[in-house]
């Protein structure tokens, strides 16, 4: 080949590499600017005003004593609570890369007022710059604190649940592992050694094995048409590859608590119960497939598992709270969270 052919085919390679990365950091900062927008939005509504003033909130408390943002989570409660409330942790999605305990402050301050919660919403550290396994890492270490400070903010460390959506509910599963499996991993170790496992998980449409994102392909299991699949299934790929690295596209025994789905899908019984696990998804939601797994392998251990499938609607639908596929989610999950714990 001849070496000007060879360096105008480089140069074309180089600057489609160049639209590609631009074309991520663009979408990237959509989904950022949506999340904040919906927040800013929600904060200005009349039932989230008249929230906010029924409440009392800590910004910005650690959890790690280093600086780091990262390592910080805000904590909501009622004004008016009478007694120890359950807590619940909250663990914001975006992918392993992207959004904050800030972006999901309406979400963490439905769950406080409506639930009457202490409700613990956590930051963790971001990919690529922290990937596995800095998140899973600073969930364990969040969680370890909410159990041992949660009494001084009005919570009671014997009644905790755990949840997330998207890359949150990833992590929302592998804490309830980390609680409920003895394993190797120092920093889950330290989550089982607690002997204060969750009583419930809520699940909410997560990427529950990161590796591997080219099965979203092969599944076809979200009602959604061929480009956009293809579309979803990229933006998978390029999640897995920031968070795992190289040899995302396959499991990895060394880092398998970034896929908690298959330690359940391989049968090994817990060490102690499992907490009861709330899942839920939309059906044009590439990721239905992950929740439907979660549901069967939790099935074949003979776990409890309330699943929730929404039709109609895609990823992390249920922050769009003017949709009513949002309001019967917000319903059946308070249900759940009523059953489990009654209120006076």
């Amino acid at each position: 080949m001849p070496q000007t052919l060879k360096l105008a085919l480089l140069d074309d390679y180089q600057k489609v590499s160049m639209r590609m990365a631009d074309w991520d950091r663009l979408r990237k900062r959509g989904i950022e600017t949506l999340f904040a927008g919906l927040a800013l939005m929600s904060d200005y509504t009349r039932r989230q005003r008249k929230a906010r003033s029924l409440s009392v909130i800590h910004r910005g408390v650690p959890y790690i004593q280093d600086g780091d943002p990262a390592h910080t989570l805000d904590i909501y409660r009622p004004r008016d609570a009478g007694g120890p409330l359950p807590v619940l942790v909250y663990i914001h999605g975006g992918g392993f890369t992207m959004c904050s305990k800030d972006t999901h402050r309406a979400i963490a301050l439905a769950y406080s007022h409506y639930g009457k919660m202490a409700v613990f919403n956590v930051n963790y550290r971001l990919a690529p710059r922290h990937r596995y396994p800095a998140a899973t890492e600073d969930v364990a270490a969040a969680y370890a604190w909410v159990v041992e400070n949660a009494a001084r903010y009005g919570g009671d460390p014997s009644r905790i649940v755990v949840g997330g959506e998207s890359a949150g509910g990833n992590l929302t599963l592998a804490l309830g592992v980390m609680a409920s499996y003895e394993r190797p991993e120092t920093f889950a170790r330290r989550v089982f050694d607690l002997s204060r496992p969750p009583l419930a998980l809520l699940v909410l449409c997560g990427l529950l094995q990161v590796s591997d994102p080219d099965r979203f392909l092969k599944e076809k299991a979200a009602e959604i048409p061929g480009r956009r699949l293809s579309m979803h299934q990229g933006i998978a790929r390029d999640v897995s590859k920031a968070y795992l690295g190289q040899g995302f596209e396959s499991p990895d025994p060394e880092r398998i608590l970034a896929d908690p789905l298959l330690i359940l899908e391989s049968g090994a019984r817990p060490d102690r119960p499992f907490p009861d696990v709330f899942t839920m998804v939309g059906d044009k939601d590439i990721l239905i497939s992950d929740t439907r797994r979660l549901e069967a392998a939790l099935a074949r251990l003979g776990l409890p598992c309330e699943a929730r499938y929404y039709n109609g609607v895609g990823h992390a639908f249920q922050t769009l709270f003017w949709k009513s596929q949002a309001l019967d989610f917000w319903r059946d999950n308070f249900r759940f969270l009523y059953r489990l714990f009654p209120r006076a």
